[in-house]
């Protein structure tokens, strides 16, 4: 049985996206973007909404988007993007989407009020959870950990999952780079170069000539003690990675198979994500099934007479209201 509601092509683009994922992007961007708390307190300080709202939703694209998934396939262990879209209420990615919309909202209100301040506050913590969660739900499948089995079913397991892998990847940030997989001297020269490259754009950032594209006025900020803190982060995060590189075992692909049960002549089970356990036997014809047919059928006590006329009164009655207030005001404006 097979799922014909469109995650195959949910699949493809998640794939592609995990391929495109930049880690160090992630990474400079999550470390950046903590300078703007330094001006949180800095009233001739004016942070930028717009601008960070432009650099989330274009260029960082890859490594915000589909954090839901990421989160489900990688920490819970969901078996298929099939099985994703079968028991997840949130097809869309509207993490990414909230954010970008918040931070683009914020850009419309007064510059330099405390309202978009504390705005633009939120929406870049809500954008670094969701580069955390991306860098720790990958880090989680590269450490091989085993599926997070917390509130069971209940719709708390997605919100506690989130934030498991937002402070996984906060703890083990650069096991969530894609050349980490290699495992071994290999990885743990990955994590040592990019602690460099990070650290070294980190303090880059601290001049005002660079400060000045995401907050104007950045010269009365005071950074002392995002430096302080962001260098002890620097120092534990790198010693959490490179012990972590150096335990990662690389599977060569005879036995990878061999333990899925495969054969390079016959396989008996494909990977398919249109399948909601995630495999499907090849050899079989495919059913494919449309899960909305199979969702909620109304309201068993109502007829479907009954649900026409009212939804027609609804309609009827709507329309009539809106125009009764253009007509007040209208009639307003010619009587005065």
């Amino acid at each position: 049985m097979t799922l014909n509601n469109g995650c195959s092509g949910l699949a493809g683009t998640w794939k592609s996206l995990l391929l495109s994922f930049s880690g160090i992007q992630a990474l400079v961007a999550l470390t950046v973007l903590t300078r703007t708390f330094g001006c949180s307190n800095v009233t001739d300080a004016i942070l930028k909404p717009g601008y960070i709202s432009l650099i989330l939703g274009l260029i960082l694209y890859e490594e915000i988007s589909h954090v839901w998934l990421n989160v489900a396939m990688f920490v819970r262990g969901m078996p298929s993007v099939g099985a994703y879209t079968l028991l997840s209420v949130f097809d869309s990615d509207w993490p990414r989407k909230a954010v970008v919309f918040l931070l683009a909202i914020t850009s419309a209100m007064d510059e330099g009020s405390s309202t978009q301040r504390y705005c633009t506050l939120v929406g870049i913590g809500l954008a670094m959870m969701l580069l955390a969660a991306n860098l720790g739900s990958r880090a989680w499948y590269f450490m091989k950990w085993k599926p997070l089995s917390c509130c069971g079913g209940t719709f708390l397991a997605p919100i506690t999952s989130l934030f498991v892998a937002a402070l996984v990847g906060l703890i083990f940030p650069y096991i969530g780079f894609n050349k980490i997989q290699a495992g071994g001297k290999a990885a743990v020269q990955l994590v040592i170069i990019n602690t460099i490259i990070v650290a070294g754009l980190f303090v880059v950032s601290d001049l005002d000539v660079i400060q000045h594209f995401l907050i104007k006025g950045s010269d009365a900020c005071i950074q002392d003690n995002v430096n302080i803190t962001l260098g002890i982060w620097f120092a534990m995060t790198s010693i959490t990675s490179i012990f972590a590189a150096k335990n990662i075992v690389v599977v060569s692909n005879d036995d990878q198979l061999e333990e899925e049960g495969e054969d390079d002549n016959d396989p008996l089970l494909v990977e398919d994500h249109t399948s909601p356990c995630g495999y499907k036997i090849p050899n079989f014809p495919d059913h494919p099934v449309d899960p909305v047919y199979f969702g909620s059928k109304g309201c068993d006590c109502l007829s479907l007479k009954f649900e026409v006329l009212f939804g027609l009164v609804i309609s009827i009655g709507v329309g009539f209201f809106v125009v009764s207030t253009s007509m007040y005001d209208y009639i307003g404006v010619i009587g005065s």
